[in-house]
């Protein structure tokens, strides 16, 4: 009897290899947010349980991609969830207080909105209380301030002195954040602070290491574009 090797059907050989290959690691829902793919990003982490960074892709699908007031709504959607699973975590707070924030913005000028941004004061506070020196807490607190500042005054509850304080702070203490430096340069646009433009300028002049950062930048050059000329 004539001995060899059996002999195997190629597809039957690639199925068995496919079978023994490793799994590919799976893309995790912060690497989506790091890439800009804000939807996908959500959908993932809400198939993961990951309320934190489902609420933060919410957020810059409303902040980046025009998603609207349903992309809004579950950003404080999942932001609550957050909170509720972490109660004691400063990043769950900025995320609630960052939601909160860009759904009174879109309220306009109610007392339904001036209530929500009463709200979304509170969960940055909080958040700052858990970590004081967090530049970019101060930051988004700080922009914060100035916002309401500007679209109500004393009325609002906002303090432009605040603002300033807090965005020249973290504007100091994070040179290099694209993030910081952008909000913190855009608190100042809005109280048409002098410094404002060296902050914007050097937000939109630092390496983007994400597709975060070149979104925080191209809003920060729109922000550019509005400020008066320098002699």
């Amino acid at each position: 009897m004539k001995r060899g090797f059996p002999c195997v059907h190629p597809a039957s050989l690639l199925a068995a290899l496919l079978l023994a290959a490793p799994p590919a690691t799976a893309v995790t829902p912060a690497e989506l947010l790091g890439n800009g793919e804000y939807q996908r990003a959500f959908e993932t982490a809400v198939g993961r349980g990951d309320a934190l960074t489902a609420s933060r892709a919410a957020a810059a699908m409303t902040e980046y991609r025009a998603g609207g007031r349903d992309w809004t709504a579950r950003a404080v959607q999942a932001a609550r969830q957050a909170v509720t699973a972490a109660p004691d975590s400063p990043d769950s707070h900025l995320a609630l207080g960052s939601a909160l924030g860009l759904q009174a913005r879109a309220g306009g000028y109610t007392l339904g909105a001036l209530n929500t941004a009463q709200q979304a004061r509170a969960a940055l506070d909080r958040a700052l209380s858990l970590a004081p020196d967090r530049a970019d807490i101060q930051a988004v607190l700080a922009e914060w301030h100035a916002g309401a500042w500007v679209k109500a005054g004393v009325f609002s509850g906002g303090n432009a002195e605040r603002a300033r304080t807090l965005a020249t702070r973290a504007a100091r203490a994070a040179p290099d954040s694209v993030f910081v430096q952008g909000h913190a340069g855009i608190s100042l646009a809005l109280l048409k602070d002098p410094q404002a433009r060296a902050v914007l300028t050097r937000a939109a002049a630092l390496p983007a290491t994400a597709a975060l950062d070149r979104d925080v930048q191209a809003q920060v050059r729109t922000v550019l574009g509005t400020l008066p000329a320098t002699d």
